[in-house]
């Protein structure tokens, strides 16, 4: 992927948003006042409203002589008003650079307040290339000071990205309990039930992005991993959950997901109808890793789809391998400097990526869709929804009319 990737958003940003919607976690950013502002604003759309925006404000003497003392008292100072299990502290680009003892703050805190647990990850310009790292790396944080449990027999555990995905799990393990199979979910919107993914025999991603907590709980507390799809779209859904039927060896969930497919299946058929008559070419790009999932409902439905993946790990390249295989998506990898000029190569009817209505497609009057507005793109019923809606949401009338009366009164219109 390309180092002029769009995702201009920091992984502390990302980071930042995910950990605050944990009850009983803490994110700590420790970096300067611009870097705080910026993802204190950045985050505004996507974090709670009553989250503790708590950061150490990093002062220039402090990148002379370190802002380890400053680092230690915000973390006690915390701990007293809020009393939350865990803080995570979120380590920037400046502390990295000046080479801050973060482990030594640790341990002091440590032996002063046993009762709390203090983590910590590198963000930043550690991950340039994509922002969703952050989610993985703040989770692989919290992992790491969990406490073993007894493992459930014949349980699962069903590993996510953002915070979002705490309300998307419905979608899918509603299927795996009522087939009678124990199941965790991580993340979840409170401690108490996350830390429960120690739990689990078997833990199955429901997304690209968690690799490294994947792999950390996997090395930790000896939960076999097994990656099958992202369960997006109606194939990419019956896909996970007969994954799911067949690594379990369980009839029953087989059974569930003939019946959801006969309940569908007339208004797949007449979407997938709608598509074919009114054919479209779709550019979906990075933020932050939606891509994954809507490339995957947009092809299921007969649409021409063109991804730019923004990672690379090996559930990634499953995802890709998959997603060209099976559904004929087209993956872009290659250098390039603006989405304009994949725009010259490949013509798209309408583009998905990280901000709506990007400059250079502006002119043009092509539709732009915000990613970070599908990030819990999961089942059946959220796929259904979004093709029902999809062409509506294009307005090519609108377009339509803009073009011509732009062409009628203005001169040209870009292409």
């Amino acid at each position: 992927m390309s180092l002029k990737s769009y995702e201009h958003c920091c992984s502390s940003l990302q980071a930042f948003a995910t950990l605050g919607k944990v009850e009983g976690v803490i994110p700590l950013l420790h970096g300067p006042q611009p870097c705080a502002y910026q993802i204190q604003i950045g985050s505004m759309t996507c974090r709670p409203s009553r989250l503790v925006t708590a950061g150490t404000l990093i002062k220039k003497s402090e990148v002379v002589f370190g802002g380890e003392e400053n680092l230690k008292s915000q973390i006690i100072n915390l701990y007293h008003q809020y009393k939350p299990r865990i803080i995570v502290i979120i380590n920037t680009c400046l502390p990295q650079l000046i080479g801050e003892d973060i482990k030594g703050v640790i341990a002091e805190v440590e032996q002063e307040i046993p009762e709390l647990k203090v983590t910590y990850f590198d963000s930043g310009f550690n991950f340039p290339k994509s922002m969703p790292l952050g989610n993985d790396a703040a989770w692989t944080s919290i992992v790491k000071v969990l406490e073993p449990r007894e493992k459930v027999k014949g349980s699962v555990g069903l590993v996510g990205r953002s915070g979002a995905d705490c309300g998307a799990f419905q979608s899918i393990d509603t299927f795996l309990k009522e087939a009678g199979i124990p199941v965790f979910i991580f993340p979840a919107a409170n401690l108490n039930e996350m830390e429960k993914i120690v739990q689990a025999e078997t833990l199955l991603p429901t997304h690209v992005v968690p690799y490294l907590t994947c792999k950390e709980l996997s090395e930790r507390f000896g939960a076999k991993v097994k990656y099958l799809e992202v369960p997006s779209g109606i194939q990419g859904t019956s896909g996970f959950l007969r994954g799911v039927a067949d690594v379990m060896k369980n009839q029953k969930l087989h059974d569930l997901v003939d019946q959801e497919e006969e309940r569908i299946r007339p208004q797949y058929e007449a979407i997938k109808k709608r598509f074919a008559e009114d054919p479209v070419k779709v550019m979906v790009a990075y933020g932050p890793a939606g891509e994954f999932s809507l490339s995957k409902i947009l092809a299921d439905f007969g649409a021409e789809v063109i991804m730019l993946p923004s990672m690379k790990n090996k559930f990634a390249q499953a995802e890709k391998e998959l997603q060209k295989k099976k559904y004929g998506v087209t993956i872009f990898e290659d250098d390039f400097d603006t989405l304009e000029d994949l725009y010259e190569i490949y013509k798209p009817d309408a583009i998905f990526c990280e901000v709506q209505g990007r400059v250079e497609f502006i002119p043009k009057l092509m539709p732009s869709f915000c990613n970070m507005m599908y990030l819990t793109a999961y089942g059946y019923d959220f796929a259904l929804d979004f093709g029902e809606n999809f062409h509506k949401a294009m307005k090519r009338d609108v377009l339509t009319t803009w073009k011509d009366m732009v062409l009628r009164y203005g001169g040209t219109v870009r292409t």
